[in-house]
């Protein structure tokens, strides 16, 4: 069963800064197991768990990520002479339609933005073994190609997990488990003295994939079996069993394709085939990197070099923004409010994710929501809607949580909002039952969660629904509450999951290691099953539409706040469409300024 062979990897945020936690694995098999230290070392933050209301995105780094870092060496480089003065102006962000953003694209220039990368040390050493997707999205992970890559630009509508080749040219399916690519025709390595034959051969996608998988990032193609060489341009995958999601992993920027001859002669993996190239440059505080000049998209990267600022401090990352040092900056709630109070108004981008936010669970399994008609009537008692305008203004949306490959794969908005805002219903349902107050658990994890919580408790009371909230501390939400099903009601972040057939078969599959319960498992069930290996598209949509269709009726879990990513752009930058799905990173290539920054 599919359900054995999928790695759940759960990741939380773990400072109210928006610093990013590291992972825990889970073990794949059918009793999967956490480290509750791990999280009791990792997500624990030194900071006030109240000092924030932001819904965080739960981003993967590796332990090397937190080192120390300068946070004047970036300004020191390029920098000099910034005039940090504190701008006391309260201004209201005003949202921008994408599209007005593109315009005719020019040539030229240097795209400026910041890193949370610091390990420049280990950069290019055993690339192909790290986990962080920073590195992968904004760090030198950007010089690598990979096989497939996520689509970008303003034809695609978020949130999406389309995909698209990269390096290869096509593939083709020949059977329900064996894929065959067929590469680009001379694709080039970044020019180095070292290499013999520039070009890159199917042999080089084998080896890089074949070491992928020795390492944690295995976890991300986890149903491929083998690969093996065809001839110079193509190859082909066989999986162990039909999976309909095995391309998001190729698609995944933490699956590169890297130079193996270089890794024989011992000197790293710093040569890529992506539209980025290392810049020689001895500054510690800033990536560097110059157009590619013999890119395969010929017309690509716009910009001529790209900098990305190591600047931990984010303070000064906002002044950087302010003074024009930097072209764009990624915020999260919490710092898009603290930046409204500082500074002028600016135009702003919000990016809907998928998967990633805030999840409110009912335990089926415990008094009161073991009666479907307790459940209706706590959807009926509560308004998500106005609890996002309250507390994450524009910040977020309403969805299942499960990771969607489509945006028109959701069911519409008109029919999940039919199951809230009811408070006649709420009472008819609850009329002649006593119950006794529900404990709410609260993840420890920000204000916000904490406001929200409240919010929930000052409506379920109106309608005869009482109720007490629990904070409980990360390491018990993620050991007591995630993986026990300790609770009655829970409100926290969601795991982190890179694709569909992740998040069913690991929690709500009946056979999941997180699944607490659903009165419609065995459909569900049949369902997950069909869907997993359905290579037709609109097959699997319908069996998804299905699938979400029964989970809003189970009442039993939600995720009321999906996130928007925030960007903060100055008017310079176009064809700006961040795609972060898989941490992606292609859309800097794409993006190109309308005058000198």
């Amino acid at each position: 069963m599919l359900a054995t062979l999928i790695v759940f990897a759960v990741l939380i945020a773990c400072s109210d800064k928006n610093m990013e936690s590291n992972v825990n694995t889970l073990d794949p098999s059918n009793e999967v197991t956490v480290d509750s230290n791990i999280y009791e070392n990792t997500m624990e933050s030194d900071s006030e768990p109240d000092s924030s209301t932001e819904i965080t995105r739960p981003t993967e780094v590796a332990n090397s990520e937190f080192i120390e870092t300068d946070t004047n060496i970036a300004l020191d480089s390029d920098f000099n002479g910034l005039d940090l003065v504190e701008i006391e102006t309260v201004e209201i962000v005003t949202a921008i339609d994408a599209s007005e953003l593109s315009d005719e694209a020019l040539y030229g220039g240097t795209l400026k933005f910041t890193s949370e990368y610091t390990d420049y040390a280990l950069s290019y050493k055993n690339v192909h073994l790290q986990f962080s997707p920073t590195l992968s999205s904004f760090g030198p992970g950007i010089i690598y190609s990979r096989i497939l890559k996520f689509k970008t630009g303003p034809e695609v509508i978020q949130p999406s997990l389309g995909i698209e080749c990269d390096v290869c040219e096509s593939w083709q399916m020949t059977s329900p488990t064996r894929f065959e690519f067929k590469l680009r025709e001379g694709v080039k390595w970044h020019n180095t003295e070292a290499l013999i034959d520039n070009i890159l051969r199917s042999q080089h996608v084998v080896d890089s994939i074949d070491r992928q998988l020795t390492g944690q990032n295995s976890l991300v193609i986890g149903s491929l079996s083998n690969i093996s060489v065809i001839n110079d341009l193509e190859f082909y995958i066989d999986l162990k069993i039909p999976d309909a999601d095995f391309l998001l992993g190729l698609a995944d920027a933490r699956s590169r394709i890297i130079n193996t001859e270089l890794i024989n002669l011992k000197q790293g993996t710093s040569s890529g085939t992506g539209p980025w190239q290392i810049a020689n440059d001895e500054n510690r505080g800033v990536y560097k990197f110059d157009k590619n000049p013999v890119y395969f998209e010929k017309h690509l990267p716009y910009a001529e070099s790209l900098n990305l600022y190591i600047i931990p401090d984010e303070i000064t990352r906002q002044i950087a923004f302010v003074v024009g040092s930097l072209d764009a900056i990624h915020l999260n709630e919490t710092q898009l409010r603290e930046f409204e109070s500082k500074f002028d108004q600016r135009d702003y981008l919000r990016v809907p994710e998928t998967g990633i936010g805030m999840e409110i669970s009912l335990n089926p399994n415990r008094y009161p929501f073991d009666d479907i008609n307790v459940r209706r009537a706590f959807y009926s008692a509560i308004d998500p809607l106005s609890y996002i305008d309250e507390i994450w203004p524009e910040g977020g949306y309403i969805s299942l949580g499960i990771p969607l490959i489509h945006n028109h794969w959701m069911i519409e908005s008109q029919d999940t909002s039919k199951h809230f805002s009811d408070k006649l219903k709420a009472k008819s349902l609850l009329n002649g039952l006593e119950i006794e107050p529900v404990t709410i658990k609260v993840g420890q994890f920000g204000q916000g969660y904490i406001e929200y919580a409240e919010r929930l408790q000052e409506d379920l009371s109106s309608v005869g629904l009482l109720s007490k909230i629990e904070q409980v501390s990360r390491v018990d939400f993620v050991d007591k509450v995630w993986k026990d099903g300790d609770y009655e009601v829970f409100l926290g972040p969601a795991p982190y999951v890179n694709s569909p057939n992740v998040y069913l078969f690991s929690i709500i599959h009946s056979g999941g290691s997180w699944h607490h319960g659903n009165p419609f498992s065995k459909e569900l069930d049949l369902l997950i099953e069909e869907q997993s290996g359905e290579y037709d598209n609109s097959k699997r949509k319908s069996q998804y539409q299905r699938i979400q269709d029964l989970m809003w009726k189970s009442y039993t879990r939600f995720m009321p706040v999906t996130i928007k990513s925030s960007w903060l752009v100055n008017d310079w930058l176009e064809n700006f469409h961040p795609t972060l799905a898989g941490f992606e990173y292609n859309y800097l290539s794409e993006t190109w300024l309308n005058s000198e920054s």
